[in-house]
């Protein structure tokens, strides 16, 4: 079996996990596919490699998990993320748990599949840029500029117009992390949805809103030139959004595959991660 390692290097403490989890899989009779030396993340997660391994391991916390997860979509690869950060919600594996990869050469594992989202900025000289979310995408003031006046459809209907802070779209996955913090509901990541939820919203009616997996949204800021507003993607991709600019955001056709080895109960980790943390 041929099994890509990738690792945020830049992380405190990654190599010497890097190193526990190559041999690791050396001993099991993998054949481990790497970047050159001296590479970091995310150079170091090539094409190539998510092209020639039949799965994904990738060391890091939650935001290495995603990265990979979404760049081994486009190949159709599984990935395994072992959890060396702080929270590790993504993560199927915990540092000190790398017996467990034995799963792996014995086919002891379940996939899941993780909906994903295509967001597209569309200019009104017919200029786009798209990105891929497996979390959320956020429309946000800049830090001196005032509330943003948005505006949310989908293809039938004008759903609501709100000034807040921002606006975060997100997947069910991405419901714990920013739209849980703004007070979004928690979506069990086997449901396929969307989720709007409002950042800071001067209004009493603008609360989270759940859409139907086909549903295309489109936000658009009804605002002056000088106010800035930018999108974020799954907190490691920006751009600056225009007053013209609409935002279609919509299922992707691709899923994010992750690999799971212990059978934990959604809410199990949940409670373990989340509810219970100090």
């Amino acid at each position: 079996m041929k099994i890509g390692l990738i690792a945020n290097q830049k992380a405190v403490g990654i190599c010497e996990s890097l190193d526990l989890v190559r041999d690791a899989l050396l001993r099991l009779g993998a054949d481990v596919l790497t970047p050159p030396a001296g590479e970091v993340f995310p150079e170091n997660a090539t094409d190539e490699i998510l092209d020639a391994g039949d799965l994904i391991i990738t060391l890091g916390g939650d935001g290495t998990i995603i990265h990979t997860a979404k760049r081994a979509a486009r190949f159709n690869k599984p990935v395994l993320g072992i959890n060396c950060g702080n929270l590790g919600f993504m993560a199927g594996l915990e540092s000190d748990e790398l017996e467990q990869l034995s799963a792996l050469m014995d086919g002891r594992y379940e996939i899941e599949n993780r909906m994903m989202l295509t967001i597209r900025v569309c200019s009104s000289n017919g200029d786009k840029a798209e990105f891929c979310a497996l979390n959320e995408g956020v429309v946000s003031r800049g830090s001196l500029s005032p509330m943003v006046e948005f505006e949310v459809a989908n293809e039938r209907e004008r759903i609501l117009t709100y000034h807040a802070d921002g606006g975060i779209v997100a997947t069910p996955t991405g419901s714990t992390a920013y739209s849980l913090s703004a007070g979004g509901p928690i979506i069990d990541p086997a449901v396929r949805c969307l989720l709007l939820t409002p950042i800071c919203a001067h209004s009493l009616h603008a609360r989270s809103c759940i859409f139907g997996e086909d549903t295309r949204l489109y936000l658009r800021t009804k605002n002056p030139d000088n106010h800035e507003v930018f999108l974020t993607v799954d907190g490691e991709e920006g751009i600056r959004i225009k007053p013209d600019d609409t935002l279609q955001i919509e299922r992707s056709d691709i899923f994010a595959r992750l690999i799971i080895i212990k059978q934990a109960p959604f809410y199990q980790v949940l409670n373990r991660k989340l509810i219970n943390r100090r």
